[in-house]
C-alpha cells in the first residue's frame, strides 16, 4: 500500500457527539478537522467569545465523541478571562510561560507558575485564569477535556458552563499549598512505577522512565499520572533510528509531539490505506478507534510524545488477538520509508536485521542504549 496525503475532512453533524456537534456549530472558532494536525503553534486561531481570546479547535477523527481539544492564545503582557467548566481540563504548554490562578467561588486563589512543557490540571468546575508572563510574544496552551463525551449523558451545554457546584476537598485540603506542588509522588502500579502529582514543570526534561513494551515495541515510558483523574495520561520515549512495531486500541487516545524532534506517524484501518502523519514537537494525532499506528523516530535525537486517553470504559485489549503486528509481517513499504527518511538527515537504522524475518526475534532493552 502507499500512503494517502491528508485531505480536509468537512466538518459532519453525523457520528460522534451529536449534542457536542450541535454546540460546537454555534461557536464563532475555526475548526480544524482530518487525522493529525501537524503543528498546533501554526493553525489558524481567531477570537472565541467562549474563552475571550484567540483560539483554536480540534475535531480530529479519532476523537470525536470523546475529547475536546482547543488551543487559546494568550496575548503578550495579558490575561484572559476567568472560565470554568463542570469538568477538569488538562493543559499543556506548548509555547510560553505565565501564571495561572485556581480557585472556588468565595475561596482564595491558589497560584502558580508555568512555561514551555508544564503540564496541569484543573479541577472540575475550578476557575482557572490563565495571564502570559512575556511582554514580546503570545503563549500558547493546549486543552483537553471530555465535553463530547459528558453532552452525550447530559444533552444540556448549561449544565456545565453554569453548574455551581464545586468539590472543595479537591483543592482546599491543606489550605491548597500542596496541590500544585511540583514534587511527584511515586506509586507502584504492577510491575511498574508511576507518578502522581497535578503539576509537571517540564515533561521536557522528566527523567522517570522505565524501559517496557511487549515483543517489537520496546521504548522508555514515564508513568505520569492526575490524582482523581478520569483521564490516564503517559509519556513515551523512543530512541533515534528506530521504531516501534503496529498496534491497535480503542478511540480517544491524544498523542501531542513535545520536543524538537523528526519521526513520523504510519496509521491505517485493517486492509486501508495508509496516513502518514508528521512526529515532531507541536504534532497532534489521535488514531481512530482500532487503526493500526506505528511510531517511526527518524532523527539524530530521541524523540517524546505526551499521551493523553480518555476513559475506555468495557476496553479489553488482550481480547484482541491481532492487537499488534510482528515485524516479519509488515509491509515492506514501512521499513523502505523509514530508512529515506533517516538517509535524508544523513542517518542509518539500528533496527536489528533479523527482526524482519524471524517472528520469534528475542528483543533485548539494551537494543534501546545502542548508539
Amino acid at each position: 500500500m502507499m500512503p494517502t496525503i491528508q485531505e480536509p475532512v468537512d466538518f459532519d453533524m453525523r457520528g460522534g457527539s451529536p449534542s457536542y456537534n450541535l454546540w460546537l456549530a454555534s461557536q464563532d472558532v475555526p475548526v480544524h478537522s482530518g487525522y493529525y494536525v501537524q503543528d498546533v503553534r501554526t493553525l489558524e486561531r481567531s477570537w472565541w467569545s467562549h474563552r475571550g481570546c484567540p483560539a483554536a479547535v480540534l475535531n480530529l477523527e479519532g476523537h470525536k465523541g470523546l475529547e475536546q481539544i482547543h488551543v487559546l492564545e494568550i496575548p503578550a503582557g495579558q490575561s484572559i478571562p476567568p472560565f470554568r467548566l463542570a469538568l477538569e481540563e488538562i493543559v499543556y504548554v506548548v509555547e510560553g510561560q505565565g501564571l495561572a490562578a485556581v480557585w472556588a467561588e468565595g475561596y482564595p486563589k491558589i497560584n502558580f507558575e508555568w512555561q514551555k512543557h508544564s503540564y496541569f490540571r484543573i479541577p472540575t468546575n475550578y476557575f482557572c485564569q490563565l495571564s502570559n508572563a512575556r511582554g514580546d510574544h503570545p503563549a500558547l496552551t493546549l486543552h483537553v477535556n471530555l465535553l463530547p463525551l459528558a453532552l452525550q449523558t447530559n444533552r444540556n451545554p448549561d449544565y456545565f458552563f453554569k453548574n455551581p457546584f464545586v468539590d472543595l476537598s479537591e483543592l482546599y485540603t491543606d489550605d491548597g499549598r500542596g496541590f500544585y506542588s511540583a514534587e511527584a509522588r511515586a506509586v507502584q502500579r504492577g510491575s511498574r512505577m508511576s507518578w502522581h502529582a497535578n503539576f509537571f514543570p517540564d515533561l521536557t526534561v522528566w527523567d522517570k522512565l522505565e524501559a517496557y513494551g511487549r515483543a517489537g515495541r520496546l521504548a522508555y515510558g514515564g508513568g505520569i499520572w492526575f490524582p482523581n483523574s478520569a483521564f490516564s495520561t503517559s509519556l513515551m520515549v523512543l530512541p533515534s533510528r528506530r521504531y516501534r512495531t503496529a498496534h491497535r486500541h480503542a478511540a480517544g487516545t491524544a498523542i501531542v509531539g513535545i520536543q524538537e524532534a523528526s519521526g513520523f506517524v504510519v496509521m491505517w484501518p485493517e486492509g486501508g490505506e495508509y496516513v502518514v502523519a508528521p512526529w515532531q514537537e507541536g504534532a497532534v494525532f489521535v488514531p481512530p478507534s482500532h487503526w493500526y499506528h506505528m511510531h517511526l523516530n527518524s532523527g539524530a535525537v530521541e524523540n517524546r510524545q505526551l499521551r493523553i486517553r480518555a476513559p475506555r470504559a468495557g476496553a479489553n485489549p488482550d481480547a484482541d488477538q491481532r492487537r499488534s503486528i510482528p515485524f516479519a509481517q509488515l509491509d515492506p513499504w514501512i521499513r523502505t520509508k523509514f530508512e529515506e527518511e533517516l538517509a535524508k538527515n544523513g542517518l542509518t537504522s539500528l533496527m536489528p536485521e533479523e527482526a524482519y524475518t524471524n517472528p520469534n526475534f528475542e528483543w533485548d532493552e539494551e537494543w534501546l542504549k545502542d548508539d
